[in-house]
């Protein structure tokens, strides 16, 4: 009995925590990427399927699978990065993990960088 009400109530509780951590939607703006020497710019999301970077006038596509909680960009400066999107003090951000991007040869990204929305 004691552990049918221990499962009753840590079930539930432990399916809440995890889909707090879940991004729904990007919303499009600036995600300043920070604490990073070698990576400059940030990262302006224009509208739901175009990017561009800061310090560049190059504008790419990207795609956003809430599924997989992945930023896939397809065009541009970050073409072919490994990207996933993360809950950060409530507002997303878009990781770009070095040990992944080193893998796939992916030579601008030398560090783990976070890029943290911004909201104007």
């Amino acid at each position: 009995m004691k552990l049918f009400l221990l499962l009753l109530f840590f079930v539930p509780f432990t399916r809440s925590q995890a889909q707090q951590g879940q991004v729904a939607h990007l919303p499009t703006g600036t995600y300043q990427i920070q604490n990073n020497s070698t990576f400059k710019g940030d990262i302006i999301l224009l509208d739901d399927s175009h990017y561009k970077l800061s310090n560049e006038n190059t504008v790419g596509e990207y795609k956003f699978s809430a599924t997989a909680q992945r930023v896939l960009f397809t065009s541009g400066t970050l073409k072919g990065a490994f990207a996933r999107t993360v809950i950060n003090a409530g507002e997303p951000a878009i990781t770009l993990p070095r040990k992944e991007n080193e893998e796939l040869g992916f030579k601008l990204v030398q560090t783990d960088l976070q890029a943290f929305y911004k909201k104007n």
